[in-house]
Protein backbone atom coordinates (compact mmCIF):
# COMPACT_ATOMS: atom_id res chain seq x y z
CA UNK A 1 0.00 0.00 0.00
CA UNK A 2 1.42 3.61 -1.03
CA UNK A 3 1.02 6.68 0.94
CA UNK A 4 -1.56 8.83 -0.42
CA UNK A 5 0.02 11.76 0.84
CA UNK A 6 3.76 11.24 -0.67
CA UNK A 7 3.75 8.22 -2.70
CA UNK A 8 5.99 6.79 -0.16
CA UNK A 9 5.61 2.55 -0.28
CA UNK A 10 5.80 1.72 3.25
CA UNK A 11 2.44 2.31 5.58
CA UNK A 12 2.61 0.70 8.92
CA UNK A 13 -0.87 -0.62 10.93
CA UNK A 14 -0.78 1.12 14.24
CA UNK A 15 -3.83 -0.50 15.53
CA UNK A 16 -6.56 -2.90 14.24
CA UNK A 17 -9.85 -3.68 15.87
CA UNK A 18 -13.11 -5.73 14.49
CA UNK A 19 -15.61 -2.92 13.55
CA UNK A 20 -18.34 -5.33 12.99
CA UNK A 21 -17.99 -9.38 12.62
CA UNK A 22 -17.99 -8.91 8.70
CA UNK A 23 -15.25 -6.19 8.58
CA UNK A 24 -11.35 -5.11 10.21
CA UNK A 25 -10.89 -1.50 10.69
CA UNK A 26 -7.11 -0.87 10.84
CA UNK A 27 -5.18 2.37 11.30
CA UNK A 28 -2.27 2.98 9.02
CA UNK A 29 0.45 5.37 8.93
CA UNK A 30 3.27 6.64 6.62
CA UNK A 31 6.62 5.63 7.93
CA UNK A 32 8.31 8.92 5.62
CA UNK A 33 6.00 11.74 6.53
CA UNK A 34 3.35 10.43 9.42
CA UNK A 35 -0.06 10.42 7.20
CA UNK A 36 -2.84 8.48 8.73
CA UNK A 37 -5.52 6.64 7.42
CA UNK A 38 -8.19 3.90 7.77
CA UNK A 39 -9.21 1.43 6.09
CA UNK A 40 -12.03 -1.23 6.66
CA UNK A 41 -11.40 -4.54 4.99
CA UNK A 42 -14.18 -6.69 4.08
CA UNK A 43 -14.99 -10.16 2.55
CA UNK A 44 -16.19 -9.90 -0.81
CA UNK A 45 -18.66 -12.34 -2.08
CA UNK A 46 -17.73 -15.43 -4.20
CA UNK A 47 -17.00 -14.23 -7.78
CA UNK A 48 -16.53 -10.46 -6.74
CA UNK A 49 -12.92 -10.27 -7.61
CA UNK A 50 -10.39 -12.44 -9.68
CA UNK A 51 -6.81 -12.79 -10.20
CA UNK A 52 -5.31 -11.80 -13.25
CA UNK A 53 -2.32 -13.43 -15.03
CA UNK A 54 0.19 -10.84 -13.85
CA UNK A 55 -0.96 -11.68 -10.07
CA UNK A 56 -2.87 -8.57 -9.23
CA UNK A 57 -6.71 -8.50 -8.12
CA UNK A 58 -9.08 -7.09 -10.31
CA UNK A 59 -12.41 -6.15 -9.57
CA UNK A 60 -15.36 -7.30 -11.33
CA UNK A 61 -17.71 -4.88 -12.89
CA UNK A 62 -20.73 -3.95 -10.48
CA UNK A 63 -18.24 -3.63 -7.48
CA UNK A 64 -16.93 -0.04 -6.00
CA UNK A 65 -14.34 0.99 -3.98
CA UNK A 66 -15.04 2.87 -1.06
CA UNK A 67 -12.81 5.27 0.60
CA UNK A 68 -13.24 6.03 4.18
CA UNK A 69 -10.95 9.54 5.20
Amino acid sequence: MRCANCDHERIDVERTCHDTAESILRKRKCSNCGYSVFTVEVELPQGAAMHSHRHLLRRLPGFLRVHFS
